[in-house]
């Protein structure tokens, strides 16, 4: 677990690296362009296609990962190479297929939005230029999987960097000439060099890819047993966020703000997560092939505690500081006091269903990795109906805010029903620690609120010299308050997550002594 500790450790902060460059892309392209129609027919452009794709994608993965880390595990290579061409070529495939038949539908798609005229033609073009980034995205989820069966997780972790390098310097330095329609094909080369980047590092772990159409080959036949009910699963998530979307494009830009909150607050918190479940998933297939149930169990409470234990604090500043932190990020040239009163409401919904969807994708990884893919499926259709439900009783009361209410609520219903549905699968295995664990940390959380709510009085009324400086230090100082207060709380009332990383500091500041 230690080993697995420091994987965990440097590939979160690679991962969250990546991330916030993405996420500065994502703001320097915002703040450039305004918040417009054209640039919500950009944003939903741009994630549609990964919105359909993420589906077949997320289930590649599933897949793959667990039979070819098999392969490794019992010193086959070469089968497990056999396996990864067939995979790949079959997907590959698939997803030019896909590509072609999407980008025939958009006229169709962009009916269901509120763009018409000149908006809708240009909705369609956008749309067909992004539809092929889905045979990128075929290539980026296989090699990711591979990759990661071999644990090399650094390039994976960091593989979202180029593109955002892309997309920053096209709006810099040909934004003004190019505009939107530019952007549309510095994010299509931005999202292509995720996979193309996977294919040196792939090499160096020792795959070279041999296309392969081996429909008739056992693996293949296995895979596609283990991918339908996944891909209900998925698809079902996936119909949640292509539903918000099309749902978004009632309200004017409506689009544009909610992507940028997901950038800010679901993408972040993805960050830490999926840096957890990438080291995580392929141990805990490892561990289900080898049959060792009571390392599962053990490797897996932890993993959930430690969520929980970081989540909870994400959660609370978030909603603490979303004004804060719409004022730091978007309140630059072209933004609105509108979109900021949006953006810092969305902010807050999304924040407070951050918990749940982390126990989800762990709980979901955990399933796949025991080769049950039913239980995920049918939580995530009840999420899906969940959310739909929701969002359409929520938008006539509050507008484009019932969209990530309903998001939230789905999100902490489906991390419940996970964890029932888990304890059916394979007995106890500590939900009461973890819901003491849990308990421990909401009332640090509270502990944080108190401090940070203190402090925010107290800094309201003071200036700093320079815009940018102002805003920032009136956010880092309330944050920099709420961790001082959440961890020591934590540890005051025994948290282990706290207790193990005062330890560690301490076996920092102080080597070769012992922590208490």
């Amino acid at each position: 677990m230690k080993s697995m500790g420091k994987t965990i450790s440097y590939v979160m902060v690679i991962m969250i690296f990546s991330r916030l460059l993405a996420f500065i892309s994502n703001l320097v392209y915002v703040t450039h362009f305004g918040a417009n129609t054209r640039m919500d027919i950009f944003s939903f452009s741009q994630s549609l296609p990964n919105i359909i794709f993420a589906s077949f994608g997320t289930a590649l993965t599933t897949v793959v990962i667990p039979i070819f880390a098999s392969y490794l595990a019992e010193g086959k290579k070469e089968k497990a190479s056999a396996f990864a061409d067939n995979i790949l070529t079959l997907s590959l495939a698939a997803a030019l297929i896909l590509a072609i038949i999407a980008a025939a539908l958009s006229p169709a798609l962009i009916l269901l939005t509120r763009f018409r005229n000149e908006e809708y033609w240009f909705a369609v073009t956008a749309l067909c230029i992004m539809m092929p980034v889905m045979v990128f995205y075929a290539l980026n989820y296989v090699l990711q999987g591979i990759l990661q069966s071999y644990g090399k997780f650094a390039m994976t972790a960091l593989v979202s960097a180029p593109g955002s390098l892309i997309v920053i310097a096209y709006v810099l330095l040909l934004g003004d000439r190019f505009g939107v329609t530019g952007l549309l094909f510095a994010v299509f080369a931005g999202l292509a060099s995720q996979g193309l980047v996977l294919i040196i590092p792939a090499r160096k772990a020792g795959y070279s890819f041999k296309p392969s159409f081996g429909l008739r080959n056992e693996d293949i036949r296995k895979a596609m047993k283990l991918i339908p009910p996944v891909l209900v699963g998925t698809s079902a998530y996936q119909v949640n966020m292509l539903y918000n979307n099309i749902l978004a494009s009632r309200f004017e830009t409506a689009n544009t703000i909610m992507y940028t909150i997901q950038n800010i607050v679901l993408y972040s918190v993805l960050a830490f997560i999926y840096s957890v479940t990438a080291v995580v998933y392929p141990k805990l297939s490892m561990l289900a092939a080898q049959k060792d149930i009571a390392l599962f169990k053990e490797s897996l409470i932890k993993i959930l505690k430690t969520v929980s234990f970081f989540m909870v604090p994400a959660a609370f500043g978030f909603i603490l500081l979303n004004r804060r932190m719409a004022d730091v990020f978007l309140a630059w040239n072209r933004i609105t006091p509108d979109n900021l009163d949006l953006a810092s409401g969305m902010m807050a919904f999304y924040a407070a269903g951050v918990i749940g969807l982390g126990i989800k994708e762990v709980l979901d990884r955990a399933f796949w990795s025991l080769q049950d893919t039913k239980r995920p499926a049918i939580n995530s259709i009840t999420m899906m109906a969940v959310n739909i439900v929701i969002s359409l009783a929520a938008i006539q009361f509050i507008g484009p805010l019932g969209i990530p209410l309903a998001y939230t609520v789905s999100s902490l219903t489906g991390g419940i029903i996970l964890v029932i549905m888990m304890r059916n699968k394979i007995g106890p295995f500590g939900i009461r620690s973890l819901v003491m664990s849990a308990a421990k940390s909401f009332l640090s959380g509270i502990a944080m609120t108190a401090a940070v709510l203190f402090v925010n009085k107290l800094t309201v009324d003071l200036s700093f010299s320079g815009v940018f400086t102002d805003r920032m230090m009136k956010l880092l100082i309330p944050t920099a308050t709420g961790i001082m207060v959440y961890f020591p709380a934590a540890f005051l009332m025994k948290s282990e997550e706290a207790v193990g990383i005062f330890n560690k500091m301490k076996n920092l500041i102080l080597p070769g002594r012992k922590a208490a």
